[in-house]
């Protein structure tokens, strides 16, 4: 696990929904729900990926306006992939090396 992408991918999202939270409710209260996970992520306090079901946020992302911010959509799926460790997987790999020669 990249403890320091883990931590990056924290911060992006951090900042992403302390500017949409103002004008989205839905990313106030995504902030609400992640806090514990940013928070510890920030300070490299997770060390071994995170189950997905304890990963709150899909569903805000589905059922609202949320997935029509694309930087914050973004920043959200980096950082869910961050924590449960993708990059690693064999199946990541394939799929970003065959994004890369699209």
């Amino acid at each position: 696990m990249d403890i320091d992408a883990l931590k990056a991918t924290a911060q992006d999202l951090r900042a992403k929904l302390e500017h949409y939270k103002l004008k989205e409710p839905a990313a106030s209260l995504l902030l609400t729900d992640l806090e514990g996970l940013l928070r510890d992520a920030e300070r490299g306090l997770i060390q071994a990926p995170v189950e997905a079901r304890d990963i709150p946020g899909y569903r805000l992302f589905a059922e609202t306006d949320l997935q029509s911010y694309g930087d914050l959509s973004e920043a959200y799926s980096n950082f869910y992939v961050e924590l449960i460790d993708a990059r690693q997987s064999e199946v990541y790999k394939l799929l970003a090396a065959k994004m890369k020669n699209s």
